[in-house]
């Protein structure tokens, strides 16, 4: 188990979703490989570094260039379908897992992610954490997804805590930038955990 003791004055804990408290990835990889793949698109490992982090739109068009919104929403109704048919092969990310079981009940905890709700929730169910959590924003939530900071504003606005009092858990430069600027007090990046 890791070895995390939250910092004198901590009201709250707010975790990210994929790569953070759910090792999503893989299965996501597989999804876009299948889907884009479909239309004679090879999905490299630098194009996946590249692009995972990046919003529908863009993604898409990094790889069907002129496709518009409606192109990349119908690829993502047909990835989520997908994804929400192999939720047996996603786990959790044990380490992360065990801090938010661990203080469960001790601190309001809340997952911010930018992944869709209708994704996001069955995904925690099927871990068996959703539970844990008092809130969880999702991109469906907010103007802006992360790297702005709107999801983490708005969590602790749920929690009822000062963002400044609050932890963030994340595995990505853009998820603790986006923490980092709502005003969380200390920023934990899970790849040094």
């Amino acid at each position: 188990m890791t070895s995390f003791t939250p910092p004198i004055g901590t009201q709250a804990l707010l975790f990210d979703a994929d790569g953070t408290l759910i090792d999503t990835w893989g299965l996501h990889r597989a999804v876009w490989t299948e889907l884009l793949g479909r239309v004679d698109f090879t999905v490299t490992d630098d194009w996946w570094e590249a692009y995972a982090h990046e919003d529908l739109l863009t993604m898409v068009q990094a790889a069907v260039p002129g496709a518009d919104l409606n192109r990349a929403e119908e690829l993502n109704e047909e990835g989520t379908r997908l994804y929400l048919e192999s939720l047996d092969r996603v786990d959790r990310v044990h380490h992360v897992a065990q801090i938010a079981e661990r203080f469960h009940g001790q601190f309001p905890m809340a997952v911010v992610t930018a992944g869709f709700r209708d994704v996001v929730v069955p995904t925690l169910e099927a871990v068996g954490i959703a539970g844990l959590f008092s809130a969880i924003v999702t991109g469906d939530d907010v103007d802006q997804i992360k790297p702005a900071p709107d999801g983490y504003a708005l969590a602790a606005r749920l929690l009822g805590v000062d963002p400044s009092a609050c932890v963030a858990f994340e595995d990505s430069d853009s998820g603790l930038r986006s923490a980092r600027d709502a005003g969380i007090g200390t920023l934990i990046d899970i790849r040094r955990l």
